[in-house]
């Protein structure tokens, strides 16, 4: 009976600390975009004119490339995209419910 126990309470703490971690992974990679968002410069290289010129974005060539994909494909929405998944990922933190990108992914759709 025992020993039930302490396996259940130790499942409990392995679960809520693996969706603590996708919690962090999911704003770790909303603030990467939003910093590569908002270092965005026009004049740097992308999938289309891969020039050897100098990179601007904060984050190099990686950088470039994603906020240049964002940029045309979404247009300023996608600053707003980081910033849910940033809300996103440090409500799943607190509250411990991985439920929440599903409810986010909605917003996400709206906009």
């Amino acid at each position: 009976m025992e020993i039930k126990k302490i396996l259940e309470n130790t499942s409990n703490f392995l679960i809520k600390r693996f969706i603590e971690v996708i919690g962090l992974i999911i704003s770790i990679f909303s603030l990467l975009l939003l910093v590569a968002l908002i270092s965005y410069s026009p004049e740097d290289p992308n999938f289309i004119f891969p020039d050897n010129t100098e990179i601007k974005n904060i984050l190099g060539f990686r950088g470039s490339f994603v906020s240049d994909i964002f940029f045309q494909s979404l247009g300023l929405i996608s600053i707003l995209i980081a910033v849910t998944l940033f809300f996103t990922g440090s409500n799943i933190v607190r509250t411990k419910k991985i439920i929440l990108i599903l409810q986010n992914i909605f917003y996400l759709i709206l906009y």
